[in-house]
């Protein structure tokens, strides 16, 4: 496994700085053969303007100014942030601090924060009545007890940094390996595709040279977005293997979204509005089967997206409808025109050309 870089801030200016140093200190030499790890304790603006080359951030104790300006900046990254209050979240320490102007900055720090380190019990509970992040996890500091050891601490909390990492991989995709992602699905449902053979040599080469951890990544995403199994198809027909990795086994968080499982339903209409309904059989003739089809997909579509977060799989779902379902383009357009969905379906077109490289021939053109 490719080692991780790891920033650890523990700010010299805090109240708990000589409890944290101790435990810093050692903590950075035990991490240090499975993560290149780097230690600060005070911000320049080096730091900041380096800070994207971090796959994981830990920072040791709050209420200092550099840690709010340090994950200002990670989170606008979108780099993973655990944080270890060391008691600086505890009730007769909460309070001082709850009223003050910054309060709501340090709420939403705490809030977006990827994971929360306590170190004790008492310290687990405090926190867990204050409601601002139940990805929470107990981890005890060596420093204050003889029950736990250095090594088991430094090998938790590497697992705890994998799992961050692991629950992130969302913003770490670039657009190039993105790129590669959908087009490596387009093969998958797509075999025509495989006469573009400039593209398929791309693709070939592009995936052998991924290192492992890459690869974990995108297999991770690919689950997440329900599109494993497109994915799997694309690269069998490249003729690459892909590392042996069960997804499901990863320990991670929860996207903080629920996909619809399964296809986009495409004989089924997913909102219950009897306008919908009633507008769709105004519109559309039963034998018109193509039309129909694209049409609900549409709609369900549009629905997914006003009221939560849609999976790349219904985008392939529709872009495998377009690319393989007869159809009059004219009538597709009308109906969806009185359907309303007109400025929706271009904005869907252009991502299926965008992402999922539709070709021309197959775009609806909503500009009729």
């Amino acid at each position: 496994m490719d080692k991780q870089h790891l920033l650890i801030f523990l700010p010299s200016g805090s109240a708990n700085y000589a409890l944290g140093q101790a435990y810093v200190s050692k903590l950075q030499a035990m991490l240090t053969q499975d993560y290149e790890v780097t230690c600060l304790h005070s911000l320049d603006r080096s730091t900041l303007s380096a800070l994207g080359d971090y796959d994981v951030i830990h920072v040791f104790t709050l209420w200092h100014r550099s840690v709010l300006h340090l994950l200002h900046k990670a989170y606008s990254l979108h780099i993973p942030v655990v944080i270890t209050p060391l008691g600086d979240l505890q009730p007769w320490v909460y309070a001082q601090h709850q009223h003050s102007y910054e309060w709501l900055k340090w709420k939403r720090i705490i809030t977006k924060a990827s994971a929360v380190q306590v170190c004790g019990k008492l310290e687990e509970h405090s926190f867990q009545q204050l409601h601002l992040n139940d990805r929470t996890v107990l981890i005890k500091n060596p420093i204050l007890t003889s029950l736990v050891t250095f090594e088991s601490v430094a090998q938790a909390t590497g697992k705890l940094y994998r799992k961050v990492i692991d629950s992130n991989v969302r913003f770490s995709i670039t657009e190039e390996i993105y790129a590669l992602l959908c087009g490596t699905i387009q093969l998958g449902v797509d075999d025509f595709m495989l006469r573009d053979h400039e593209q398929c040599r791309k693709l070939s080469q592009h995936w052998p040279q991924l290192p492992n951890e890459q690869w974990r990544k995108i297999l991770i995403y690919a689950t997440d977005e329900h599109v494993d199994d497109y994915l799997s198809q694309g690269l069998e027909r490249l003729s690459i293997s892909k590392p042996e990795l069960n997804v499901h086994d990863i320990d991670k968080y929860p996207l903080p979204w629920k996909y619809a499982e399964g296809d986009l339903p495409s004989d089924t209409l997913i909102p219950h509005s009897i306008l919908v309904r009633s507008k769709l059989s105004e519109n559309i003739d039963k034998n018109e089967v193509g039309e129909r089809k694209l049409v609900i997909e549409m709609i369900n579509l549009h629905h997914e997206t006003e009221n939560g977060h849609v999976p790349l799989r219904h985008l392939v779902n529709v872009y495998t409808t377009l690319r393989f379902t007869p159809m009059d383009e004219d009538r597709v357009v009308d109906i969806l025109k009185a359907m309303g969905l007109a400025d929706f379906a271009q904005k869907i077109m252009k991502k299926l050309q965008k992402t999922l490289r539709l070709p021309d021939g197959y775009v609806i053109n909503m500009k009729h």
